[in-house]
């Protein structure tokens, strides 16, 4: 099996940014300008069964946050073995040590050492992520309706076309949204496996979050810019390609996407819809229809 990236060029996509975030900036006065919140209530089932979806979104967030705040005892703190006792034996323990001949050390150091581990083990436990990457997938399956509803529709102001998507496009649509997703969340437990490998071999345990939050980033600004292309019929395979070679917009997308999430209720129903429009304009402005696959080399 080969791989052609001859396709994604780093300084095209590093110039992406600044255009990217420049779009989703202007997106708010787009959206008032074409007042596109109208005939939104000819879909009822659509805003229903997305705000259904966000509030559920809310309390899973909020259960996190707190959690992590005021962590849940778990089945060894109820018998009460607190991290203080841990470090009065640690304590003890070099005070002894202080005492002993050089000789005589080795043995008690291994002990301190164990000591020091299971404290460390301990601290971790009480601690969760706020909450994982993959909620926030399935938050785009969910309102994979609501992100389609505002795609074509801005599609339609600005290739001034008349389309008007029906059950059976919001059907296909939200298979492909699982498709998509689905890979994605394959590759991202691929990607954290391979990004802790080169991490630990480093010494640059402290940048693994950082780069996962990044390549989570693309992995949601990709399913955002599908929509766009998933209006010109382009296969998984070629979205793929094309979005790829626009690295730069699918992060801005999806970093702007992966932080707003995390307001309660009103993150969860606006990030779809300036998100999927943002990446309409985006796809437009591009000419990312226009994308040709690269030619496999034999």
């Amino acid at each position: 099996m080969s791989f052609n990236f001859s396709h994604i060029d780093t300084s095209k996509g590093l110039e992406q940014i600044p255009e990217a975030f420049k779009i989703l900036i202007q997106t708010p006065k787009f959206i008032k300008e074409h007042q596109l919140w109208k005939g939104f209530g000819d879909y009822r089932w659509i805003f229903i069964f997305s705000v259904v979806v966000a509030i559920l979104f809310s309390l899973t967030l909020y259960h996190d946050i707190h959690n992590y705040f005021v962590p849940e005892q778990d089945f060894m703190e109820k018998f009460e073995i607190p991290t203080d006792g841990l470090d009065k034996g640690i304590e003890a323990i070099d005070e002894t040590l202080a005492e002993l001949p050089t000789e005589a050390k080795e043995g008690l150091e291994e002990t301190k050492k164990s000591l020091e581990e299971t404290k460390e083990e301990f601290e971790k436990s009480k601690h969760k992520p706020i909450f994982s990457g993959s909620l926030k997938f399935l938050l785009l399956i969910f309102l994979e309706i609501l992100i389609f509803h505002f795609a074509v529709k801005t599609n339609n102001i600005l290739k001034n076309q008349d389309k008007n998507p029906e059950f059976k496009d919001f059907y296909k649509a939200q298979i492909r949204m699982i498709l998509v997703m689905g890979r994605k969340w394959i590759y991202g437990l691929i990607m954290y496996i391979l990004v802790s490998i080169v991490c630990g071999i480093t010494g640059t345990d402290f940048l693994k979050s950082t780069i996962m939050f990044f390549i989570y980033g693309f992995y949601m600004g990709f399913a955002f810019l599908d929509n766009y292309l998933e209006q010109y019929h382009f296969s998984l395979k070629q979205s793929s390609k094309c979005i790829q070679s626009h690295f730069g917009a699918a992060t801005v997308f999806g970093v702007f996407a992966s932080i707003l999430m995390n307001i309660p209720l009103v993150g969860p129903l606006v990030v779809p819809f300036i998100c999927g429009i943002a990446a309409t304009r985006y796809g437009h402005i591009s000419q990312m229809e226009s994308f040709k696959m690269p030619i496999q080399k034999a």
